[in-house]
């Protein structure tokens, strides 16, 4: 007992020096600030010892008096204008000195997480203001609206003609892809398209792989000399697809991303492993950097154009394996992967956890999806690019898709 008392004070002592120590760290010179460190190690330690006596009378007043003392401190000298970091910090300090009794891994992680954000300041202002423009920043808004207001109001159950889909969770599965989309378009925001084509087409994989491709089939059309360079990139481009497909296939089906680990990671791992060899062969870290075009995924059309293709695709897949069978839903997904290979895996991870089909039907299904989109793309990019861009992209496609056929027709002998 008493070895667990010590362990929460020296927690909350060492929590609260961290926090204060970035607060004192970002001070500015001759500004006068309301707590420091050793304000902050002692408001945590307050929380400790409220949560150890277990009165919440005594909590409530200690919490009252912390609150009391750094209004004063903030009202002191009306002629400075303070921000109210510091004084909402200084606070939270103190719950998570209460928390760390019951709730010490919630506490600890939440602390870690408040110094990280206190210290971006300076990178997120300059986000705000200099990399997100009016038109991201809005429909951003718009699109967490949406999420928030309407996903509360969706039915969580199975409607429509054969029952083909769940609004909720086709919705929860829409923001799934979006999110990811976005989380690659912010990386690319922030690190800075600029710092080289390969990298840029590389965390634009995340994004679009087709959008992507067809950027740069047009820069090697614009700039023939970069045709290699953009072939490099573009098999890059197009390998982030299969690690981000397993991604998205375990969240909705762990049985059915198991079955297709090894054949996806190996499709990703020529992909990337030729990309590099071909790479140092063709000099790509001398050539200027170039940024691909790319879209802010989180604007409203294109989800909503991604949630009518989904849902498209669960009918005509549903409808198609009624009639058909199997075969139906080779078909389907075929010509489904021509628009969205993320749709197609999705619904056929969703049929598999309601069991309406099986693994390995599945599993050809989304490989059938794949290979129709690989070679829409290919068509593109000799539509829209040069020869020798088609030529690489073309053979790093084969060779992925030589080695995922392979591997799959394998794991379906053992089936």
């Amino acid at each position: 007992m008493q070895l667990e008392i010590f362990r929460t004070f020296a927690e909350a002592l060492a929590l609260g020096l961290l926090i204060g120590s970035e607060r004192y760290k970002g001070r500015t010179e001759g500004k006068i600030q309301p707590a420091g460190m050793r304000t902050f190690a002692i408001i945590c330690l307050l929380g400790a010892a409220c949560s150890l006596t277990g009165h919440p009378g005594f909590t409530m007043l200690t919490f009252g008096a912390i609150v009391t003392f750094l209004g004063i401190a903030y009202y002191r000298d009306p002629s400075e204008s303070y921000g109210l970091t510091t004084e909402m910090a200084a606070l939270l300090t103190f719950w998570l000195g209460l928390l760390l009794k019951n709730h010490e891994v919630l506490a600890i992680s939440t602390g870690i997480v408040v110094v990280i954000l206190l210290a971006s300041k300076k990178a997120l202002h300059e986000f705000v203001r200099e990399q997100v423009t009016e038109v991201e920043f809005f429909d951003t808004l718009k699109f967490l609206a949406v999420v928030f207001v309407v996903l509360p109001l969706l039915p969580n159950r199975y409607v429509g003609p054969l029952e083909f889909f769940n609004p909720t969770q086709v919705w929860m599965l829409i923001i799934l892809i979006s999110s990811i989309s976005y989380a690659g378009y912010v990386l690319i925001r922030v690190l800075g398209g600029n710092r080289g084509l390969t990298v840029g087409a590389l965390l634009g994989g995340m994004v679009s792989t087709l959008a992507v491709t067809v950027s740069l089939a047009e820069r090697s059309r614009e700039a023939p000399q970069l045709s290699r360079l953009c072939g490099v990139a573009g098999v890059m481009a197009n390998a982030v697809q299969f690690p981000r497909l397993l991604f998205l296939i375990w969240i909705v089906d762990a049985g059915l991303a198991a079955f297709l680990a090894a054949p996806l990671l190996a499709m990703a791992s020529v992909g990337f492993v030729g990309a590099w060899l071909l790479s140092r062969s063709s000099g790509s870290d001398k050539i200027d950097p170039v940024q691909p075009l790319l879209h802010n995924p989180f604007s409203l059309l294109p989800v909503l154009k991604f949630g009518v293709l989904f849902l498209s695709i669960f009918f005509v897949t549903k409808l198609a394996s009624t009639w058909l069978g199997p075969q139906g839903v080779y078909i389907a997904s075929g010509l489904a992967g021509l628009g969205s290979v993320s749709a197609v895996a999705l619904s056929m991870a969703d049929m598999v956890s309601n069991e309406t089909i099986s693994i390995s039907v599945a599993a050809i299904a989304i490989f059938f999806a794949i290979v129709t989109n690989a070679v829409m793309k290919w068509v593109l990019s000799l539509i829209e690019g040069t020869r020798v861009l088609a030529l690489w992209l073309g053979g790093g496609f084969l060779a992925a898709l030589i080695v995922g056929v392979i591997l799959v027709v394998m794991s379906l002998s053992r089936v």
